[in-house]
């Protein structure tokens, strides 16, 4: 059966941590059966795709999920669309400041998460996992590598799935900076591993919650 890959991100901006390379950490070499393919992207514009790149190339991957941090959020956000932007104040860990760019001239101005969203919802709802749609994964790094990867899947006819999932801060990096939201990553684990489930076990029985 074809492989799941899984990506987290490295630290940035003013972070020494990101809580995605936990989660990934945590996450076991096979699930249903299913190899997991595991990497760690930079945090630059274009060049988190270029790593990504040949992984996918390499595997054609039956899903791709992508983690990011999301500072301040409470809930674990499934995006639900990628936008055709670069549009950030913060600098990526190249230094790179891209403000009211394309990521791909021409291309269209969203593409949409290829995962059974409202199944995979569904099924998070019955286990009581704190979870939420997102309409926007923001302009930074996240979404450029989300955008790139849909992209280069509808344009090669590809039959891979993908996700981009972003997550809250960890309580033990949060607790240094008040205020600031924190969940256990236990909770984006029970997310990329539902995921897979409804990509690899799709009609699997379900009980609609109310």
């Amino acid at each position: 059966m074809r492989p799941v890959i899984v990506t987290a991100f490295e630290p940035f901006h003013d972070e020494t941590v990101n809580p995605t390379q936990g989660v990934l950490a945590e996450l076991p070499d096979f699930l249903y059966d299913v190899r997991i393919v595991k990497a760690t992207l930079p945090v630059i514009y274009g060049h988190a795709f270029d790593v990504l790149l040949p992984l996918i190339e390499e595997h054609n991957p039956r899903l791709i999920v992508l983690l990011g941090l999301a500072k301040g959020r409470t809930h674990v956000s499934i995006e639900r669309i990628a936008i055709n932007a670069q549009d950030a104040s913060i600098a990526d860990n190249a230094g790179n400041t891209k403000r009211f760019n394309a990521i791909v001239k021409g291309g269209p101005d969203g593409l949409f998460t290829t995962i059974p969203l409202e199944t995979v919802m569904t099924r998070l709802k019955q286990k009581h996992v704190p979870t939420v749609v997102s309409n926007t994964a923001g302009a930074y790094v996240c979404n450029d590598t989300f955008y790139r990867t849909l992209y280069h899947i509808k344009t090669n006819d590809m039959r891979t799935k993908c996700a981009f999932v972003h997550m809250p801060m960890l309580p033990e990096h949060a607790a240094s900076k008040p205020g600031i939201p924190a969940l256990d990553r236990k909770h984006t684990v029970d997310v990329v591993t539902t995921i897979i489930n409804a990509v690899i076990n799709p009609l699997v029985s379900e009980v609609r919650a109310p």
